[in-house]
């Protein structure tokens, strides 16, 4: 469970990816997602979680564009996710608003062309901590993914 003294996080992120009737697909800037994917399809990431936690549940936030993270679904080991995976995919919906402000007053166009940001929290759901602030502290499991970058293209010619 510690390395170095340190706690491990309880999953971390390995990338963002596209669902497409093969499978799903690496996404980057470089493989930009069409106006109509964006409409219809959530954007995937996965989990790697850590087998020494293998009992733990998680809390998971998105944090996208810099904007405030938004809350996704907690994931309770044994419904969710089976006991026993090492990798598992989830997703999330790239904001359905034409326009967003940040709590700094910025704005931001979620469904924009151009380049976007998302950044993954994981940590470990505490039963006492339902419905509280969520903990996505290092000693609490947590971890916040490096900054993905992709790309929604300004056509359908992709």
């Amino acid at each position: 469970m510690e390395t170095d003294g340190r706690i491990r996080p309880v999953a971390t992120v390995t990338g963002l990816y596209r669902g497409r009737s093969d499978g799903l697909e690496p996404l980057s800037v470089n493989t930009p997602l069409t106006r109509d994917e964006v409409r219809r399809n959530p954007i995937f990431y996965e989990l790697d979680l850590n087998p020494e936690r293998d009992d733990e549940n998680l809390i998971i936030d998105v944090i996208y564009d810099n904007l405030s993270p938004t809350r996704l679904q907690d994931l309770r080991r044994g419904t969710d996710i089976p006991r026993g995976v090492r990798f598992w995919p989830d997703w999330f919906d790239i904001p359905p608003y034409d326009e967003m402000h940040g709590i700094d007053g910025r704005r931001v166009n979620p469904r924009a062309p151009g380049i976007h940001t998302v950044q993954i929290r994981t940590g470990l759901r505490k039963f006492a901590q339902m419905g509280r602030v969520r903990d996505f502290s290092p000693e609490n499991g947590g971890y916040t993914s490096p900054v993905f970058e992709f790309r929604i293209a300004e056509s359908d010619d992709v």
